[in-house]
C-alpha cells in the first residue's frame, strides 16, 4: 500500500511548479474545517443523507498530528394512500363511502464520531505523504410515525397513531494513507488509501478510496472538495477551511 500511494505521489510532482521556501504552509495540518456532508447507503437508495461535518486537526511536533471528526446527515421520507373504506348510511340511506387514510414518516440519521493520529512523512517542499489510525463510532437511528384515519366529507370519523423508535451503532477502526501535493501554490490535490473496520453483528472489512481538493481563497481560508468511498457507503463533502 505505502509503494502504491508513493507511486501515485511521483505522478504528481510531474505536474508540480517550481517550490518556493514557504509553499509548505499550504500543506498545513492547523486547522478548523466546517462544511457541507452528504452520505450514500448502498441498502437504502429511497434516502439521501444530508447535514453538516467539523473537522479540527492540530500538529502537535514536526511529524505528529492529531484530528477530531464529528459528522451528521440525516433524512426524512414520508408516505401516504388513501382508499375506499365502508359504506356510510344515515336513516337508513346511503350517503357515501368513507376512505381510509394512511400516512407513514420515517426520520433517519447518521452521526460519526472520529478521532485520529497521524504521521507526516515531507517527501518534497510540495508533497507530504501521512500516516494515521482512527478511533470512532458510527450511530444510525431511526424514528417512524404511523397515521391511520377514517373520514368522510371532511370529517375524521376515528383516528389512531403509533411510533417507534430504533438505533444501532459500530465502532470504527481504521488505518489510512494520503498523499497531499501543491500542484499551485494557491491548488491541492490529495487521495487516500485505507482500510476500515465496522464492528457490529456482522464486523465487515472494507477498503476506503479518498480523493479531493483544497483551494486557497486567502492565506488563512480555503475552500475544499473531498470524495471516500468504501463497500457499503461514500462520503461526499464540500467544506470551509482555516488554518491557525
Amino acid at each position: 500500500m505505502k509503494y502504491a500511494v508513493i507511486a501515485v505521489a511521483g505522478a504528481l510532482s510531474l505536474f508540480s511548479i517550481t517550490a518556493v521556501a514557504n509553499e509548505t504552509a499550504g500543506l498545513s495540518y492547523d486547522y478548523v474545517e466546517v462544511g457541507y456532508a452528504k452520505m450514500d447507503v448502498d441498502d437504502l437508495d429511497e434516502l439521501s443523507f444530508d447535514g453538516y461535518a467539523v473537522k479540527l486537526s492540530k500538529q502537535v511536533s514536526s511529524n505528529w498530528y492529531l484530528t477530531g471528526l464529528y459528522a451528521s446527515t440525516s433524512d426524512d421520507l414520508s408516505n401516504s394512500v388513501s382508499e375506499d373504506y365502508r359504506d356510510i348510511f344515515q336513516n337508513g340511506e346511503y350517503v357515501g363511502t368513507s376512505q381510509l387514510y394512511t400516512e407513514g414518516k420515517l426520520d433517519a440519521e447518521f452521526t460519526r464520531l472520529e478521532l485520529s493520529a497521524g504521521y507526516i512523512q515531507r517527501l518534497s517542499a510540495v508533497t507530504n505523504l501521512d500516516y494515521s489510525i482512527n478511533l470512532g463510532r458510527l450511530k444510525y437511528s431511526t424514528d417512524f410515525i404511523n397515521l391511520v384515519e377514517e373520514r368522510f366529507n371532511g370529517q375524521v370519523f376515528s383516528s389512531s397513531e403509533s411510533a417507534y423508535s430504533d438505533s444501532d451503532s459500530a465502532d470504527i477502526l481504521s488505518a489510512n494513507v494520503q498523499v497531499r501535493h501543491l500542484v499551485t501554490d494557491k491548488f491541492e490535490v490529495n487521495a487516500g488509501l485505507g482500510y476500515e473496520r465496522l464492528h457490529d453483528e456482522e464486523s465487515d472489512n472494507n477498503v476506503v478510496l479518498k480523493a479531493g481538493f483544497n483551494y486557497t481563497l486567502t492565506e488563512k481560508a480555503i475552500l475544499g472538495a473531498s470524495y471516500r468511498y468504501v463497500d457499503e457507503y461514500a462520503d461526499i463533502a464540500a467544506t470551509l477551511r482555516y488554518y491557525f
